[in-house]
Parts: C-alpha cells; sequence; structure tokens
C-alpha cells in the first residue's frame, strides 16, 4: 500500500513537471517561435543564409524592388534602384537589420504560430511601401559618393517618400557584396537615417530660437552682440561674422554663434533641457516598429560656457535624422507633427491585407503659434542668406548646419520643408565631413525636392 502511494506521488510529480515544462516551452514558442522558424538554417526559407523564399517588396508606383523568382530571390534589375533602397529593403543575408528582409521576413514569408512557415513558404506575403524609388535614385546621385542620407516625408500625410543611406553596395553584385562582408566599404550595413546619430550644429539653433519664443516675452527684440564672437566664462566663443548688434531673426539667419551662446545661458539649463526633450531629444522614436537611434541632449551640472555650445548644436549634442524630420513636420504642421511611416499595406498572394498603413499625431512638439513663428524664421533664412534662387519654384523654409567634429571635417546638414500645400515635404540632408551645410547639403536637398515636383504632381 506504501509503495502504491509513493508511485502515486511519483506519477502526480512527473505529470506536474511535464505540464510545467510544457508550459514553459508553449511559452517559449509564442515568445521565440518566430526566431526558431525564421534561422537561417532553415533550407524552406534560407539557401547558405540567403532568403531564397518570400513574397514581393514594391514601392508606391508598383514598381518590384525585389521578389522570387522560380526559388531565386532578385532585386530590380536596375543597378541605381537596388542601391538607392538598399537600406530599405535589405540584403539577403540580413545584415542590415533595420531592412524589410530583416525587419520584416516573418511578414515576408507569410510566418504564423500555427503553421509556421510549412504552408506559405512558397510564397510569402507582399509589402507596398510608400517611397518613390525614382526620388531615392535622385538622392543616391546628389549625395554621390560620400556617406550620408537623406530623408523626406509628406508632413500632412506622414507618407515617407524617400530613405537614403550612404555608402550602399549592389546586392545583385556577388563581387560587391564580398567587399561589403570584407568590412571595404566603411559601414555600409548601418541605415544611417534610422540607426545613426550625428553632431546637429547650427540646425539644433530651431530648438534655441523655439524655446526663446515660448519663455522669453522680448525674444523678437532681445539684442545681443557679436563681434566675431563673445567671451564667455573667459573662453572665446568664435562666429564666421562680424555681425554686431543683432536680434532673434536676423541672427537666425545668419547662424550667429555669438548670439545664440548668450541666448542659451539666458534661457538656462532647465529651459534648454525641457525644450530639446519636447523636440525629441531624450526620446524614442520609431518608424512601422522599426526602433531609430535616440537623440541626445544633456547640459546637467554644465557650465555657461557648455550651455552656449549646446545651444548651438555641439557640446555632447547628438541628433537622429528621423527625429529631426519629425521635428520638421511638427514646425511644417502647426506645432505637431504626423508619424513618419513606410508600410503602405502587406497583403497575401491571393490579395487579402493583413496590414494598412499606420499614420496618426505624434506629441505636440510647440506651440500652433510658436510653430508659426518658426516657418517665418525658416522662410527668412532662405530668402535673406541661402537664396530663393537655389530652389526653383520651391517654398522652402530651412536651416542649415556645419557641425564640427573632432580632428575631421564638419558635417554638412539641411533640414526644413517646403512650404506649399501641392507639394508638403519635409527633409533632412546630412553629409558626413561635407563642409559648409548650405552649400553641400543644400543642393542635395534641392535636386530631391525637384524629382518630389516631377514624380508626385
Amino acid at each position: 500500500m506504501k509503495q502504491m502511494k509513493l508511485r502515486a506521488i511519483i506519477m502526480i510529480i512527473l505529470s506536474a513537471l511535464f505540464v510545467a515544462g510544457m508550459a514553459i516551452l508553449c511559452m517559449f514558442y509564442v515568445v521565440d517561435g518566430n526566431s526558431w522558424a525564421l534561422y537561417p538554417a532553415n533550407s524552406h526559407i534560407y539557401n547558405n543564409g540567403n532568403i531564397v523564399q518570400a513574397g514581393t517588396i514594391t514601392d508606391r508606383n508598383g514598381v518590384i524592388l525585389a521578389e522570387t523568382k522560380n526559388g531565386v530571390r532578385q532585386f530590380n534589375s536596375d543597378y541605381t534602384i537596388r542601391k538607392s533602397t538598399l537600406h530599405v529593403v535589405g540584403d539577403l543575408g540580413g545584415f542590415i537589420k533595420t531592412g524589410l528582409h530583416s525587419s520584416y521576413i516573418d511578414k515576408l514569408t507569410g510566418y504564423n504560430k500555427i503553421n509556421g512557415v510549412y504552408s506559405y513558404s512558397k510564397e510569402g506575403n507582399d509589402i507596398e511601401i510608400t517611397l518613390d524609388s525614382s526620388v531615392c535614385v535622385t538622392a543616391l546621385e546628389a549625395l554621390g559618393n560620400r556617406s550620408g542620407t537623406v530623408g523626406v516625408y509628406n508632413y500632412k500625410t506622414g507618407e515617407v517618400i524617400c530613405m537614403v543611406s550612404t555608402p550602399a553596395y549592389d546586392p545583385n553584385d556577388e563581387e560587391d557584396t564580398k567587399k561589403a562582408k570584407n568590412g571595404e566599404y566603411k559601414g555600409v550595413y548601418l541605415n544611417r537615417f534610422l540607426s545613426s546619430t550625428f553632431t546637429p550644429g547650427s540646425t539644433f539653433k530651431i530648438v534655441t530660437a523655439s524655446a526663446a519664443i515660448e519663455t522669453l516675452p522680448d525674444a523678437y527684440t532681445r539684442e545681443y552682440t557679436c563681434q566675431k564672437g563673445v567671451m564667455m566664462n573667459g573662453e572665446w566663443i568664435s562666429c564666421l561674422g562680424n555681425h554686431g548688434t543683432l536680434t532673434l531673426k536676423d541672427a537666425l539667419a545668419k547662424s550667429c554663434n555669438a548670439y545664440f551662446s548668450q541666448l542659451s545661458a539666458d534661457l538656462g539649463e532647465q529651459t534648454l533641457t525641457k525644450y530639446a526633450e519636447k523636440a525629441g531629444f531624450n526620446k524614442s522614436f520609431s518608424i512601422d516598429g522599426i526602433d531609430a537611434k535616440t537623440s541626445y541632449f544633456n547640459v546637467k551640472d554644465g557650465r555657461d560656457i557648455d550651455l552656449a555650445w549646446a545651444g548651438m548644436g555641439q557640446y555632447t549634442d547628438m541628433m537622429n535624422p528621423l527625429q529631426y524630420l519629425t521635428l520638421m513636420g511638427a514646425i511644417a504642421n502647426d506645432g505637431v507633427p504626423q508619424k513618419p511611416y513606410m508600410i503602405e499595406s502587406i497583403k497575401t498572394k491571393s490579395g487579402i491585407p493583413l496590414k494598412f498603413s499606420t499614420s496618426g499625431m505624434g506629441n505636440r512638439m510647440m506651440s500652433k503659434s510658436t510653430a508659426n513663428q518658426m516657418v517665418d524664421l525658416m522662410r527668412n533664412n532662405v530668402q535673406k542668406t541661402y537664396g530663393d534662387w537655389r530652389f526653383p519654384s520651391l517654398e522652402v523654409c530651412a536651416k542649415s548646419g556645419t557641425a564640427e567634429v573632432k580632428d575631421q571635417k564638419p558635417h554638412a546638414v539641411f533640414v526644413g520643408f517646403n512650404n506649399q500645400e501641392e507639394l508638403p515635404l519635409c527633409f533632412v540632408v546630412l553629409v558626413e565631413n561635407g563642409g559648409s551645410g548650405a552649400s553641400v547639403a543644400g543642393p542635395v536637398a534641392n535636386r530631391v525636392l525637384q524629382k518630389c515636383k516631377e514624380v508626385l504632381n
């Protein structure tokens, strides 16, 4: 009797362990099942670590960017389209983590938790994106052989029209792919638009100016003097011009370091930090579930000189292009941005919709009044400094930045938007170690906007 009781207890314990084990297995299956099924060793989807079976990826006009034909994964037949959309589409080996071949591999292959990829791996699901491949080609050509990124989105709808990162390579060319894997193209797997941060330089003066407008009653009439710079805390802050006494509007148009260093010190650490964070610094941004690197602003316990440099976009300031593009969208859209998105739809081969575009409004970054005043100030920058002639038939509002980088040539940055109802586009252009923002990144922005005007209207 005792022996039977002991056996019963053992069976109960074993049954409990079995049930617990199954529960744990089910939990791991729910959480990690897609990773198991989509592991590169799965020959239903991969061949030698490269994706073979997946759905078709098309741009907004139906241009095929990647597809599977006769068991072979292929990219567009045009070399420039392949390169310009590489970081959005992704490579076949999944090295570009933000590319659709990596970040949306479960959707492309048709994976689900019941059938895995068994029923769907031969076809997968199709993804239509909002990008225009011809605009991306123009951005790639405008960047040339320089490293950098270009982003454009519609600030009324949230559609991303262009997302290009360089350097890039040809994923159809075996030799080019081998060079990428061997590290011959520095940072080629990095999507600079999403996964990088850069010193913003004078483009950060947009944030400082908006903070002043919202907190200082005399923001527009407040004057500071520039004598090729200014002395602060016993240190000299140099300026490219000898601007004399300025008010905010002229100081932003001339990008006067002396003015904005003194303005930053008067705003103070708490105020400048508050408005930097309202503008998206120190906050998470993502697009269609793909996380972007976080922009950074921190002047805690800094001296006035540190605050001055930070208010000019130097010190330890770092900006992410997606965050800055969203900030431009807020200024152009009465202070509240439309959230950028690039996935227009995901459908089965039979046309059954699995996902439609999702945008919506983001968090308010500034008051409507401040946003409208920033539109006027940034429009004045183009009219008085950069020149409307550089942007024919457009109404560009912008700010340039020549971002100092230690022991290297400055980054060239140009950010802004087109203030026309028929072409409501924001843009961010960054050319690494390019030099002057207005003269180097500005022409890139114009070429891309002109192409947008040609194909979108």
